[in-house]
């Protein structure tokens, strides 16, 4: 990637042209546009831009366009004057289409998505980063560029976090960012963003080898910095070397937002709360949609008898793909099973637990409590070779720093084979 050269002193002049006030600062992690980025700190100055992927604009524009060619083709040959005659009286004439017809709805939702796709282009963040200084600049449509600089000093060092990303809230993924943590975040910087965490930990440790900087996790509980030879260890051998510590003294005061199952080969933990990335909303969503295609199946069926043997089975599908499943996953829970080969995390549907991962105790990194900056909760993360689990969020920050203790003492007892 081709950058230009920035120099401490060009840095300078842009911290004398902003004109910023500290109290309208976006106390939240900002989330990145883009879905990859690799910022190259070895040789500095350097510069690397957020911006969303053009592949993902020409993605969404080509999709508008093809709903109002739909739309317009709709429109031209009257193909919803049939439906609107079947809604209609028998006997009465067919609703001829016009600007509240299906297709010019289509033609509206096309409209709206090339608008949406064409103002991501206008939105963004610029950053540089020279041998002192370092520089974030914000565009917004419609809005002049805010420009933010300040020393290298005054960052706090470089962080690995993971940010869970819904997906119309049907689903979600892991986004893995490594970023140069500042105080007021709006002036972090992200070096690293990946899907896939895959060696994350690896360039976590050259990152901060390469920025000379701490290496820092944000915990429920504050900041944790990590020796960049720690980076790499698992789990147990933290354990083991004592750099975890574990309190004996409350293990066994188990909190009402978990069940407890244990014998001398295992130890299973059952988080008595809803573990799942559907959202309330997208429930309500596909409750509607499916009450709306019974309907529509309902007139189909009481107009032409015909059409029963073919909405029957649309009907189920529906039933399927907008209840069953969507039930299943908003109503879905975590297991936890703790044992010498390792940590299995199980999703259990429907009271039935599924075969889960299996996390093999050379590949556990760590089990902590962080704080969600997105909807202020917290969650317990089982991190694990490239891989992250978010459990119990939503329970109280107590219950999840119990439960953070209470595994890494079992991590003790069946994997590292050693009492305090």
């Amino acid at each position: 990637m081709n950058q230009p050269e920035i120099q401490d002193s060009e840095l300078d002049e842009i911290d004398s042209l902003q004109v910023f006030d500290e109290r309208k600062v976006e106390k939240r992690r900002l989330r990145p546009l883009t879905s990859y980025l690799d910022f190259d700190v070895t040789h500095r100055p350097t510069s690397a831009r957020d911006r969303v992927s053009k592949k993902r604009v020409i993605t969404g524009f080509l999709f508008g366009l093809f709903l109002i060619v739909v739309g317009f083709a709709a429109e031209l040959s009257h193909v919803d004057e049939d439906f609107f005659g079947i809604l209609s009286d028998a006997g009465s004439e067919t609703v001829e289409p016009g600007w509240l017809s299906a297709a010019w709805l289509f033609v509206g939702l096309g409209l709206f998505i090339i608008l949406t796709q064409v103002m991501l282009l206008f939105y963004g963040r610029d950053f540089f980063i020279g041998h002192n200084f370092a520089a974030v600049i914000i565009q917004k449509p419609f809005e002049q560029s805010l420009r933010m600089t300040g020393a290298l000093d005054d960052y706090i060092g470089v962080r690995y976090r993971t940010r869970i990303v819904s997906v119309l809230g049907l689903t979600s993924f892991t986004q893995h960012i490594i970023d140069l943590q500042h105080s007021n975040e709006a002036k972090s910087i992200p070096l690293y963003i990946t899907k896939n965490g895959e060696g994350v930990s690896k360039k976590w440790e050259e990152l901060a080898r390469a920025m000379n900087m701490p290496a820092i996790f944000n915990t429920a509980d504050g900041i944790v910095e990590i020796a960049p030879e720690d980076i790499q260890k698992s789990l147990p051998e933290m354990i083991k070397t004592g750099k975890i510590k574990i309190d004996d003294s409350n293990l066994y005061k188990v909190p009402h937002s978990f069940r407890i199952v244990e014998d001398s080969t295992a130890c299973r933990i059952d988080p008595l709360i809803r573990d799942s990335a559907f959202s309330k909303t997208s429930a309500f969503l596909c409750l509607v949609t499916f009450f709306c295609l019974a309907f529509i199946g309902f007139v189909f069926a009481m107009r032409a008898h015909d059409t029963a043997p073919v909405m029957m089975p649309l009907l189920a599908a529906g039933l399927l793909l907008f209840g069953l499943i969507p039930t299943a996953l908003f109503f879905r829970r975590r297991r936890i099973i703790i044992g010498k080969n390792g940590i299995r995390i199980k999703s259990r549907w429907f009271l039935w637990p599924s075969v889960g991962i299996q996390i093999p105790p050379e590949k556990l990194e760590f089990v902590i409590v962080v704080p969600n900056s997105y909807d202020f909760k917290y969650s317990l993360v089982v991190g694990a070779d490239g891989q992250t689990t978010h459990i119990g969020r939503g329970l109280p920050k107590e219950d999840l720093n119990w439960l953070e203790n209470f595994i890494n003492a079992q991590v003790r007892r069946f994997i590292v084979g050693k009492k305090g």
